[in-house]
């Protein structure tokens, strides 16, 4: 039997991310975890023996938590928005909810958001209290 979630999840656009072109992919992705930040670098594909051609990095800071799973696969929220919307906020967000649970509310005063990076190949959900930084990297020759 298939079970809803109880939080009707909806995915906004996150401004920034509108300049991006469709159908880039997650190059990297690199947890500074003394340094308390997450960068994810995207990029477009090249060929199956070349790694992607990166075009830009999302930085975060203070990360809460971070999940990242392969073909987003995910059942909540996968068909509320078009993948050309590749960087997203998610409000309400099932993911914080289960963050304050576990948390066992510690951080229920903070101003968490729910981002989420959503490429073909990846999905990177991440909670922070801070906006990321949207970085344009020259490509390589």
């Amino acid at each position: 039997m298939e079970q809803k979630n109880a939080i009707r999840q909806v995915a906004v656009p996150w401004a920034p991310s509108r300049q991006l072109p469709p159908g880039l992919v997650v190059a990297e992705l690199h947890q500074d975890i003394w340094g308390d930040s997450l960068t994810v670098v995207l990029g477009r594909a090249r060929s199956i023996d070349l790694p992607p051609l990166a075009l830009c990095r999302v930085h975060f800071r203070h990360i809460l938590a971070v999940r990242v799973m392969e073909d987003c696969d995910l059942a909540e929220g996968k068909e509320s928005h078009s993948i050309e919307e590749q960087i997203q906020l998610i409000t309400p967000s099932c993911f914080a909810s289960w963050f304050h649970q576990e948390s066992d509310g510690l951080h229920l005063d903070d101003d968490i958001q729910h981002y989420r990076i959503s490429t073909w190949d990846y999905c990177a959900d991440v909670l922070t209290s801070h906006s990321p930084e949207l970085q344009f990297v020259d490509p390589e020759p």
